[in-house]
């Protein structure tokens, strides 16, 4: 599923595809490193084909690559990892994120093919701490899979149901798009020293559970809910447990409150959660780094939310409206968070850290004031992924992909205050 998190928009430059084979890929990619790092955008522009200029304008290519450079920083490394046909695949690794890069050159050595792509390990060494799935629930459509950790007591505890953000983040907060923070391990692993249970899950179409979503053009958010909702009741049902605590974080914190209003959950938990409607909190995303390509999400935004399929997309904009995620989009924009946590009648705590470039303290406030008896916990230098960080858009989006970094230690004790009260 090439859904992504908001605000992380892989730019994917596609030209034609049909070069010849040719062996100097490797001197042409150092080359487009060094104009690219060097933001020499008529350079760049100058190694492509003839055909590949009749597709990708100079006003396209400096957009295109400008954005790639404020997003992601310097291209630092690329290693080589095949060539078949004539076609080079490339492992890039930018200060942000590591991409795959495809390219083809004609025979006079141009650019013919040349494609940004989301970055996915061959090797079948994970280096990324994983535990076995002990978990699952078996929807209609295939397995959901999870991971249930208990704390090292005979008694029975309280459970916290993880339910990870927007894009293909797993159930351990990693994704192949060049986050590997860890943060849902670390989050589990402290609850279960306070005495709590923990059951994390990789959502349909994500991880374990991408053969559970038959086809992203049939994705929407009830089906979300739907799992979700399935999950607590099965926890509500295990003996083991005191009570089903509902954790949603980002795009999950709106999935969390509907799902544990509809299985009546013993309490719920917004953990950067989004406070207006969905292609709102796009708008502000987009519109924070740029403003022209704010109001062109904003037509293609109100066009979903009407109904219709929008096929005219720019490219920077393609991963995020591509036609075949429109109907999921359209699913997520009918649900306002303020709406649905009034609705709740149970405990509420909001979490929200002071540094999260994805979601704001005043997303936070909405939430607040929709439901005045929630828990309203504002975290000093919290960023969206749990971690400490500057305030500083670089530095910040750098802790994505450092996974030894701790957990933010402004609200594990406050979140476990808030589970043992409302038992």
């Amino acid at each position: 599923m090439r859904r992504l998190m908001l605000s992380i928009l892989i730019i994917m430059l596609i030209t034609s595809a049909n070069a010849q084979s040719n062996n100097n890929t490797d001197v042409a990619v150092a080359k487009f490193r060094g104009f690219y790092n060097q933001q020499q955008i008529d350079s760049i522009y100058n190694m492509f084909s003839e055909k590949g200029k009749a597709s990708l304008t100079p006003e396209k290519a400096s957009q295109a690559f400008t954005g790639i450079y404020k997003q992601y920083g310097q291209l630092l490394t690329i290693e080589k990892l095949h060539e078949d046909g004539g076609m080079a695949t490339y492992k890039s690794m930018f200060q942000r994120i590591t991409l795959t890069m495809l390219v083809e050159l004609t025979s006079d050595n141009k650019l013919e093919t040349f494609r940004f792509l989301p970055h996915k390990e061959e090797s079948t060494k994970d280096t990324t701490k994983k535990e076995p799935s002990n978990f699952i629930y078996k929807s209609a459509t295939g397995n959901i899979y999870g991971t249930l950790t208990l704390p090292d007591v005979s008694r029975k505890v309280p459970v916290v149901l993880i339910i990870s953000g927007s894009g293909p983040t797993d159930r351990d907060c990693n994704s192949a798009l060049g986050l590997k923070s860890n943060a849902f391990i670390m989050l589990a692993d402290s609850l279960n020293k306070a005495g709590i249970a923990c059951l994390r899950f990789d959502k349909r179409g994500i991880g374990e559970s991408a053969p559970a979503l038959k086809g992203e053009e049939s994705l929407r958010l009830d089906d979300y809910i739907n799992d979700a909702a399935a999950i607590i009741k099965m926890l509500k049902n295990d003996a083991r447990f005191t009570g089903v605590f509902v954790a949603g974080h980002s795009e999950g914190s709106l999935i969390g409150m509907i799902a544990a209003l509809r299985e009546n959950a013993t309490a719920y938990i917004s953990i950067s959660g989004m406070g207006e409607t969905m292609d709102k909190v796009i708008d502000k995303q987009i519109r924070a780094q740029s403003a022209e390509m704010a109001d062109k999400a904003k037509v293609i935004s109100d066009s979903i939310r009407q109904g219709y399929i929008v096929k005219d997309v720019p490219p920077l904009l393609n991963n995020l409206f591509h036609t075949s995620v429109q109907p999921y989009l359209r699913s997520c924009f009918k649900y306002n968070p303020q709406t649905e946590i009034k609705k709740l009648k149970i405990p509420v705590m909001i979490i929200q850290g002071t540094n999260d470039l994805q979601i704001s303290v005043e997303d936070a406030k909405m939430l607040k004031k929709a439901q005045p008896k929630a828990l309203l916990l504002r975290v000093p230098g919290m960023n969206h992924i749990l971690k400490q960080a500057p305030a500083d858009r670089e530095q910040n989006f750098a802790t994505y992909n450092k996974p030894e970094l701790p957990l933010s230690p402004g609200f594990i004790p406050e979140l476990v205050t808030f589970i043992n009260h409302s038992k």
